[in-house]
């Protein structure tokens, strides 16, 4: 406050601005109030209460609401109005609920900070309550249940121990596999928790839903911490495909021979789900190496084929 002593406005005037201030941040006591204005001044100075109380005075009178409650003074209300649209409204409830069922506490005590200042130049009318209440209740019924959270921070746990598991499960297929894999990262969707594995026999990374799983083990070998060799897998794509495909994240483009073409080199997506996403692009997209997915792919196709009565 010391670079303002040459300036026409009163010194008080600017404390009282200063008091609005930190109010508008939290709750704060008389005391609060004192120590924080202390803290701004160059030199050192005291405040009495009587002209914290002024401060707070002046405040109300030109129309900021200010209440009190267990000895701390609130912003309340203030005068000076913004709008915000129904649709802004819901995205920012959609936010404030997601993240207060979400470990996230850094970012929920954010969000609820800024909803604090929104509803303060914004007060909740019916309208917005209503908004509220809407939010609230529809995404109540997409949200996992707690039994699946619980299992979730399992799942997650056996990631984090970084040892390998022997694990039977399903496969798209409903036959029973068994490998020996690291487990890599866990998702949750709705009400599905997804594992991505790297397999040692053969090397290729997995992806399955926890439903599958018949029986894990976790083992005491410790995982290679990254040091994966998932076989690549090289596709050709064609035709009208060639102009609309968009590479995924872990795929690049290699050299094409024709602009008719392209040849597609992919590594890390899980091999069944990449076979199923190139089943779905039909004579537009061909296998080229290595051998062994061109096999699986072909041995997909002839099973597809059999539910048709086609050899």
């Amino acid at each position: 406050m010391n670079n303002i002593a040459n300036d026409n406005t009163s010194i008080s005037a600017y404390r009282v601005f200063e008091t609005l201030k930190f109010l508008l941040k939290e709750p704060a006591s008389v005391n609060d109030i004192i120590k924080h204005l202390a803290s701004l001044e160059a030199e050192e100075k005291t405040f009495s209460k009587a002209v914290i109380y002024k401060y707070i005075a002046t405040l109300k009178f030109v129309g900021i609401d200010i209440a009190k409650n267990k000895c701390k003074f609130y912003v309340k209300n203030l005068p000076f109005k913004i709008k915000i649209s129904n649709e802004n409204l819901e995205a920012i409830y959609l936010l404030d609920y997601l993240l207060s069922v979400t470990p996230e506490s850094k970012l929920t005590q954010n969000l609820s900070e800024f909803i604090y200042q929104i509803e303060l130049r914004q007060p909740l009318n019916e309208n917005s309550s209503k908004i509220k209440d809407e939010i609230k209740n529809k995404i109540k019924m997409q949200l996992p249940t707690k039994a699946l959270l619980e299992e979730f921070k399992k799942y997650e746990k056996l990631c984090e121990d970084k040892l390998k598991i022997n694990l039977t499960y399903f496969n798209a297929r409903k036959e029973v596999q068994n490998t020996i894999c690291e487990p890599i990262e866990c998702n949750l969707d709705k009400q599905n928790i997804y594992l991505l594995l790297y397999s040692e026999h053969p090397n290729e990374y997995l992806e399955i839903n926890t439903k599958q799983i018949l029986k894990l083990e976790q083992l005491p070998s410790k995982c290679s911490l990254g040091k994966h060799l998932s076989s690549t897998t090289v596709f050709k794509i064609k035709h009208k495909l060639n102009k609309r495909y968009t590479l995924r994240e872990n795929e690049m483009e290699l050299n094409s021979v024709s602009t008719n073409e392209r040849i597609i080199s992919n590594k890390i997506e899980p091999k069944e789900k990449l076979l199923f996403r190139i089943m779905r692009y039909a004579e537009q997209c061909e296998i080229l190496t290595p051998k062994t997915d061109r096999q699986k792919m072909k041995q997909l196709i002839n099973e597809t084929l059999s539910n048709y009565n086609i050899n």
